[in-house]
Parts: C-alpha cells; structure tokens; sequence
C-alpha cells in the first residue's frame, strides 16, 4: 500500500533536524521521500557526481536506491559505496576531488524503527541547519526540478581497502602489541568495520554482538547511555582486559572502559588525544567544546597548544576545523575530529590513535585515576522543562543577579564561570530539554554547585548525574 506523500511542510520539520535527517520508518519516511531528497540535494550543490552509501538497517538500501533515482534523474552521476559506516562517506568524498558532495542513509545509534540521511558537500564539508539542510528542505516543499534527457550513470566501487590504508597510517610503523580487548559493536555496522580494518593486527579480541541486526536485540547501539554499556563494563573488568571499546550504531563514536569499570566521557579522552596531537604537533590549535572545558584547557596550556571554542555539533565542529586549521577537535559526545581525515570524525581512527598509545605504553587505568581526580564533574543531566529559552533565560539572571566576578559566554547556550567552578546550559537541538555540565575543582563544589543550579532550573531530571554523591 503506497503511503501518503510524505513532502509536507509538517512531515520535513519533523524529519529535519540541526545536523541530520531523522525519522520513524515508515511513518515518516519512504521512497517517495527519499527521491525527492536526491533531487533536491544534487540541485542545491549544483552536483554533477555524487557518492553514496547506507548503514545496516533493512530500509537502508531500498531509500538509498530511491535517493539514486531522484538524483540521476537530473543527469547526476551517482558512485554507490555500499554498506558503511559513515566516516566511509566522508572518506569517499575527502579523498576523491571528483566528487560534489555525498549521502549515507542512516539513523546512527537511534533504535529500530528509524531511519535518516546524513549529507556532505564538496571535501566532506557537513550539510546542517547553518547551511545546506534549510535550503534542501524549501525544494523537496517546491517540488520543481529540472528533470534531464540523460539520465546520471551509476557505478559501484569498494572503498573499504583504501578507508582501512587510510586509518592505519594513523597507527604508522609503531608496532601493535598483543593487547586483549573487548569490543562491543552494538549490533551495527562497527563490528564489520573494527574486523576489516583491525583484523590484520595481533590483537586477543572478545567481540560482542559484531553480527548486524537493525531490531538491536542485545541493546541499543548508543554507548552513551550507561544502560548499553553495563555488560561490556562488567566483561572488562572480569578479564582485566587492557581496554574495552564500544562502538555506536554508524561507526562515528568510539567510546572506551577501562578494567575498573570506569566509562569515561569525551572530555577524558579528549585530554588524552590532545595531548598526544599537541606532542606531534606542537602550538597547533584544537576545537573544544564548551560543555566541559577543564581537562583539555590544561593540556592546552601546558603544552602551548591554541584552544578554540566551538558550538557542540559535528557541523560546526567541521567547520571550524576548517576555518581554523586545527590539528583535532573534539566533542563530549565522544565524536572526535582529525585535521588529517579531511577535518571529520572517526571512530576508526580514534581505535587506532588509542591502540597506539597501548602499545607505546599508556597505563589507561593511571591516566583515567588522574583525570577523575583532578577534573571531577557532574556528567550531563538533562531537564525537561517546558520552555527551553525561559530556564536558560531565568538561571543566567540569577547568577547575574546573586554573585559577582563571574564570565558568562554563549557559545553555546549560555556558560557561567567562576574562579573554581563552571557550568554549561544548552537547549537540546531536537526536545524540550536542557543540558547541564557543571565542572569544579573539587567533588565536593561540584555536589553544592550542582544543586544549587538545578534548583534554579525547577526542571524534572531526565536521567542521573555522573557523581553517585549527587544522585
């Protein structure tokens, strides 16, 4: 049964968010949908070749051939890379000159029943809110398309040998040691991309759910989220494994454990690379994110580094790597990005980076026990308020109003700093939420600070701080 035209004003702001294409499949997605997103996605780069793939939800290839039909009907060639992870489009695109712009059809690390697009421009550049998506979303609603003669061709070719040469050049002629290693890959497309590109090396793997399965019947592929990471946590610390790795559902995110258990969040690790990039490269600039700033700010400094802030999203983190020739950026999110892989983030590359530092001996443990020491913070809690704007807007007035010698910045949502604790608030991109992170010199100022700020914010928590004093 067809299902109603999905290329409405209410469907597309329903389905388009700030970075991506989102939506329930098939309430909100179909064929139809997904032609008229190639048509309109070829007309606004003007693209004369495109590549594109999908990751391994079921839905995935039928959208990407219907992508492929709106986009040659308009005399694009069109280059299918297959089934990938979506740092393989920015691959394709990165490497290749030839090529406008590139999709992957993908939900990421959402739950079954999604589906999405994930689009690029020229050199890996990102589509987002700021440019691009808006003004792909007015032509799918205009519906007038200058349909050609000669339809584009379409072609097929493998980039997985290329993708693996390029990841494994970050690991260079350093020598990989026999380390043992749990890898939870979620049931996404991360299983297949750590055995291709990381099966050649002498590595004691313990692999978790690498077969895909888009109902993801073990857990959801989002590592984020404590509940999807509790099984790997246990299995690294019962085999004292060196380190353990899980992957989110398109491959993008990397994140680690270490064998007491800990799961330590972007800024951690973030620490950890830069320190290693600024090593390499030194005075370089790095992109941080403005969530939590402690750990990297340090690094930064003591390694004469340049620090740039930038707003949290892989679109504007791409961006500024770009505009600001960084070495690496690097999000709380766990998405890392690399000047030297076209200014895009992988998780690939990220394993690599950190199976390196393994074997030149990094003890993750004694790192991770400095880092949580020194830096200690609340996590990122969530609330769900009723108007994000009028909470942001209430809590940056009370502390206007009841303190003195603080810096305020809006980067992004707003930041509120004093001499030995800071907070971050931001509205989420896509629910009526706001976003705390609240970092401090001591676990106990984080615990007074941290309720304090909430009772301010007069808002349901929507999930449990990261200290277990604050819960």
């Amino acid at each position: 049964m067809k299902l109603m035209s999905t290329i409405t004003t209410k469907n597309l702001d329903s389905v388009f968010h700030a970075y991506d294409i989102r939506g329930h499949d098939p309430e909100e997605l179909d064929e139809e949908f997904f032609e008229s997103l190639g048509k309109a996605f070829v007309t606004f780069l003007k693209a004369k070749k495109i590549a594109i793939g999908n990751d391994i939800r079921k839905t995935g290839v039928k959208y990407k051939q219907a992508f492929i039909k709106g986009a040659t009907s308009l005399g694009c060639d069109v280059v299918d890379i297959g089934e990938i992870g979506t740092e393989m489009l920015y691959f394709a695109v990165g490497s290749d000159s030839s090529f406008d712009g590139g999709a992957t059809i993908t939900a990421s690390h959402n739950p079954p029943g999604w589906n999405g697009c994930k689009m690029i421009a020229k050199g890996a550049s990102a589509l987002s809110g700021d440019y691009g998506l808006n003004e792909v979303k007015e032509l799918m609603l205009k519906n007038v398309f200058e349909t050609t003669k000669e339809p584009g061709q379409v072609k097929e070719i493998d980039v997985y040998p290329a993708f693996k040469e390029k990841v494994l050049s970050f690991i260079g002629d350093t020598k990989i040691k026999p380390l043992k290693v749990i890898v939870d890959a979620g049931n996404g497309i991360g299983g297949k991309l750590f055995d291709y590109v990381f099966g050649d090396l002498p590595l004691d793997v313990t692999k978790m759910y690498f077969d895909p399965d888009d109902t993801f019947p073990n857990h959801i592929a989002n590592p984020i989220e404590l509940e999807n990471v509790e099984e790997i946590i246990e299995k690294t610390k019962s085999q004292q494994a060196d380190i353990g790795i899980a992957i989110d559902g398109d491959g993008d995110r990397t994140f680690f454990i270490d064998n007491k258990g800990r799961n330590p969040d972007g800024v951690y690790i973030a620490s950890i690379l830069t320190e290693y990039f600024l090593t390499l490269y030194p005075k370089s600039k790095i992109i941080l994110d403005p969530r939590v700033i402690g750990p990297v700010d340090d690094i930064v400094e003591r390694f004469g580094g340049i620090g740039i802030r930038c707003k949290a999203g892989h679109s504007f983190f791409k961006n500024s790597m770009k505009k600001n020739k960084a070495v690496f950026g690097a999000e709380n999110s766990s998405h890392f990005f690399y000047k030297n892989f076209y200014d895009a983030d992988s998780g690939m590359i990220t394993i690599a980076i950190m199976l390196k530092l393994l074997s030149l001996g990094l003890d993750f443990d004694e790192k991770l026990d400095i880092l949580y020491e020194k830096y200690p913070k609340s996590g990122e809690v969530n609330y769900q308020v009723q108007d994000t704007k009028e909470a942001i807007s209430r809590v940056e007035k009370y502390y206007q109003e009841n303190y003195k010698d603080l810096d305020f910045d809006y980067i992004d949502g707003v930041s509120i700093e004093a001499d030995d604790w800071r907070f971050n608030l931001r509205p989420s991109n896509t629910q009526p939420l706001i976003r705390l992170n609240l970092e401090a010199k001591t676990k106990q100022t984080v615990i007074e600070k941290f309720h304090e700020v909430e009772k301010v914010i007069a808002g349901k928590r929507d999930n449990k701080p990261a200290l277990k004093e604050l819960q």
